[in-house]
């Protein structure tokens, strides 16, 4: 990812200050009401899978997403309220650009290091 620096030190200095979180969990500045872990990693050299488990007011949502870190780029590879609606779920057609500072951009940092 581009740039790449700056923003994994602010992340992981973030999520290393909010002691209210378990130790595994995580928030993300563009989505403040949402509580994050990393189920799971996969993938080797510019192609990387994160699998994560939000929890907020509107529920819980387990997303699997692909990341080509050196292009900055991300698909849904599927979404829903638990894993077996996530894996039903469509994967997304395309990779798509990521926007600075949004949730993709973040889970992209933890996906990508």
């Amino acid at each position: 990812m581009k740039k790449t620096f700056p923003y994994v030190v602010l992340c992981l200095a973030m999520s290393a200050c909010d002691t209210s979180l378990p130790a595994d969990s995580f928030t993300i500045p563009s989505d403040p009401k949402g509580v994050y872990v990393v189920l799971e990693k996969g993938g080797n050299g510019n192609e990387r899978t994160i699998l994560t488990k939000r929890e907020g007011p509107s529920g819980t949502t387990y997303s699997k997403r692909l990341y080509n870190c050196a292009e900055n780029t991300v698909k849904y590879l599927g979404t829903g309220s638990s894993v077996a609606a996530m894996n039903a779920s469509p994967a997304d057609p395309r990779m798509a650009p990521i926007t600075e500072f949004s949730i993709a951009h973040y889970l992209g940092l933890k996906a990508c290091i």
